[in-house]
């Protein structure tokens, strides 16, 4: 099993190596009049245990796409990679042709494959993102700020069914406010970090 493991994880670095040593602005196979990020190739990375079905678990997968430009020239191309549980951002080795194609890779964390994904970005690209990133933030702070409020205002009212009821209701809402806020501040600060380095 280990050596079908190496054998089949040579065989993508073969793949990938010569992708990446011959796909450098290749004329697009269907040309596309926006900039598009085309998924080649997702292979586990080697030497990590065993995947079970009801063991979610982060692991390292290889990432192989195709960026290609539209109608317009793309200089220093970034293309964002975004997974369930990560952010990787890839800069091109040279500018992108009108109609041309790269192919490149990364590696990316994932508990689901199937979430990888890249798209063509620019740095107000980003901004953009981190900006609705921090919007979000600070909704789900503000709707915590009103669940809360509503729980006082409950605790301190006269004891019934209807009031036990409300209180595990709220309290309920907030532990999962509470996890999406944490989901969007990991968010936020990956793009921060696209963007500062």
């Amino acid at each position: 099993m280990k050596n079908k493991t190496t054998i089949s994880t040579i065989t993508v670095f073969a793949i990938a190596s010569m992708l990446l040593v011959s796909g450098f602005n290749l004329p697009a196979a269907s040309a596309e009049s926006d900039p598009v990020v085309k998924k080649i190739k997702i292979a586990p990375v080697a030497a990590q245990e065993p995947i079970y079905k009801s063991q979610l678990r982060t692991i390292g997968y290889i990432y192989i796409f195709e960026a290609c430009a539209g109608d317009d020239p793309i200089i220093s191309p970034e293309i964002v990679v975004r997974s369930d549980s990560e952010i990787r951002s890839v800069n091109l080795a040279t500018d992108l042709s009108p109609e041309a194609c790269q192919v490149s890779s990364t590696i990316i964390k994932a508990a689901s494959p199937d979430t990888i994904a890249g798209v063509i970005v620019a740095k107000d690209t980003l901004t953009k993102m981190a900006n609705e990133s921090g919007k979000k933030v600070g909704n789900i702070k503000i709707m915590i700020s009103e669940k809360n409020y509503e729980l006082q205002k409950t605790v301190k009212s006269p004891d019934s069914d209807a009031k036990t009821s409300k209180l595990v209701k709220l309290s309920e809402e907030i532990v999962d406010l509470r996890k999406q806020l944490k989901d969007a501040r990991s968010e936020y600060y990956r793009v921060l970090f696209l963007i500062y380095g």
